[in-house]
């Protein structure tokens, strides 16, 4: 969902599943959904063609919602290779309210305090400026100003600008690492990182389950996704999948080849052996996620904010004791030779 979409857009499809499963007229439905939207907008021109077309009744309803752009190709075809209209839809939302991205759980316990690092040096660069200053003006007064002051060895420029090229780099590197692997190399961020395997299966697991529950055959299925999955990296998987559906072959030996947890890969094997059904399978991985994923991401978290949040106060208070230090024994000076 975009931030800046129509709001009435967003939930139209939530709006139709509803009124669908409650036996509601459809054409009728949406002319009420309409009557709700007071402004003219691009979105309500595009429904109320849509409503026309119904009157004519030479469509289906997932082909009036392709035709009026309610449905992207992929999106279309997911309902249409269902085996009803409610259950396609349904698929669809879980697509579009897929999301496995973590970067909100990194930023309390990772970017928070690289922030405050980085805004640490910066501040003793600052500080570097009016010290430099004060010391020129002071040692007119006393040469030994410096002694006298005790300023640490590491208040230089070369430290202080060191210090923030490389906090600035360490969280760069770990904000575009991890977007970039997440999204187009999954199976390298998954050998040193289960957390996200078990965070994408807790959607995976259930697409593919809904897309077998939906009547959608298994090799089908891999062979929609590796189009269109919402996570491109993960596009390539699939389509290994589908060519070992096609020819027979073990299907643990493609989540095995993308780094997928062992407790993952074991059951696979297991249901693979005892020709365990795959909506059966899916279900069941799903849920091995979800118990997985919550177990993990809370440990994960708290080990995040112990090291970096532990990092962030040590740089933080020795440069700032130092600093504080040194303001004192500046004003110090200052008020002795004046």
């Amino acid at each position: 969902m975009s931030f800046f979409s129509d709001p009435y857009e967003s939930f139209l499809l939530d709006y139709l599943v509803t009124k669908l499963e409650n036996g509601s007229n459809t054409r009728r439905a949406l002319l009420l959904y309409s009557e709700q939207i007071t402004r003219e907008t691009k979105f309500k021109k595009r429904l109320m063609g849509a409503i026309k077309d119904m009157e004519m009744g030479k469509h289906k309803l997932e082909a009036i919602l392709h035709k009026h752009k309610f449905l992207n190709s992929f999106q279309y075809s997911l309902v249409v290779n269902s085996t009803n209209t409610i259950d396609g839809l349904k698929l669809v939302l879980s697509f579009k309210k897929a999301n496995s991205n973590l970067l909100l759980k990194m930023i309390n316990p990772i970017f928070v305090p690289m922030g405050i690092i980085i805004s640490t040096f910066y501040g003793l660069i600052m500080y570097l400026d009016l010290l430099e200053k004060d010391i020129t003006q002071l040692k007119k007064l006393n040469p030994d100003v410096v002694q006298f002051l005790g300023v640490p060895k590491y208040f230089t420029y070369d430290i202080a600008y060191s210090g923030l090229g490389i906090s600035i780099f360490i969280t760069a590197l770990l904000f575009f690492g991890y977007v970039y692997t997440e999204q187009s190399k999954p199976a390298w961020l998954y050998k040193v990182f289960k957390t996200q395997a078990f965070s994408d299966g807790r959607f995976m697991f259930r697409i593919l389950n809904g897309m077998l529950s939906a009547g959608i055959s298994f090799h089908k299925a891999s062979l929609i996704l590796s189009k269109d999955y919402f996570k491109p990296g993960l596009r390539p998987f699939f389509k290994d999948l589908a060519e070992l559906i096609n020819k027979n072959k073990k299907l643990f030996v493609a989540f095995e080849k993308y780094n997928f947890p062992t407790i993952i890969t074991a059951d696979i094997k297991l249901s693979e052996l005892s020709k365990t059904s795959f909506s059966d399978v899916t279900r069941a991985l799903y849920q091995t996620c979800d118990t997985m994923y919550e177990k993990n991401i809370v440990y994960m978290v708290l080990q995040w904010k112990f090291m970096f949040w532990m990092i962030a106060m040590l740089v933080t208070v020795i440069i700032g004791s130092d600093v504080i230090n040194l303001v004192i024994s500046t004003f110090t000076f200052k008020t002795l030779y004046h």
